[in-house]
């Protein structure tokens, strides 16, 4: 929990710094789950093992291919090049195959430990502000484009969508509402219309005389103003 706000929310390192992402207030560097170190070690070794898992998979191919041709070569007529060149190509491709599929694992599981962290994050600030956010709110506390902090908070709202709400925003801003959230009800209350009371006569005689005629119109009284029959 962040001694300052109470929220279980993740930190993110900025530099040697730590802080908050509910609050934005200083922590310990490691005081809870890093957004921005979550996932990462999985996604180096994935790339890693990709990159061996090719080089492996190429250079093993080649090299049976060449040591099968050399073999070839010095013992015409026999099947000494396919003897050599084959154990050597397979255990290539093997080694090569599973170096591959395991980065693509290790590169996912990183993708979904950092979604997981940001996704914390997320309701960690929605619960700290108790309001809409915005992308670029969500953005700036977890150092993430604007573009992307608003694809990740779309898919939420695609995921999850009695957790997260879309809305227009008085100014044509795109806002994400927190229902589940106590104190974010996720309804825009809508302006009152412009209203004319025969009871505000007092304060302006031509709202009162305008609203005492509309109010005989629907009471269905023909009864005509003072200033009617003055006129008259």
């Amino acid at each position: 929990m962040c001694p300052h706000c109470g929220k279980n929310a993740p930190v993110i390192h900025r530099g040697l710094a730590a802080y908050c992402t509910a609050c934005g207030r200083e922590r310990l560097p490691f005081a809870g789950k890093s957004v921005s170190l979550a996932g990462k070690p999985s996604r180096v070794g994935g790339a890693v093992a990709g990159v061996l898992g090719w080089l492996v998979l190429l250079g093993g191919t080649a090299l049976a291919l060449l040591l099968g041709l050399l073999a070839a070569g010095l013992f015409p007529g026999s099947i000494a090049g396919l003897a050599i060149g084959l154990p050597i190509g397979f255990l290539a491709v093997t080694l090569g195959v599973l170096l591959l599929v395991s980065g693509r694992k290790l590169a996912r599981s990183g993708v979904k430990a950092s979604r997981s962290a940001q996704t914390q994050a997320i309701f960690s600030i929605a619960s700290h502000r108790r309001r809409p956010l915005t992308a670029q709110e969500v953005g700036a506390a977890l150092d993430l484009p604007t573009e992307e902090a608003d694809a990740l908070l779309t898919e939420l709202a695609k995921e999850r969508p009695d957790e997260v709400g879309v809305e227009i925003g008085d100014r044509g801003e795109i806002l994400y509402t927190f229902p589940a959230i106590s104190g974010q009800t996720g309804v825009r209350f809508p302006q009152p219309s412009l209203r004319i009371d025969a009871r505000d006569g007092a304060a302006d005689p031509a709202a009162a005389r305008i609203g005492e005629e509309f109010e005989d119109e629907d009471v269905g009284v023909s009864r005509a103003s003072p200033r009617r029959q003055q006129l008259r």
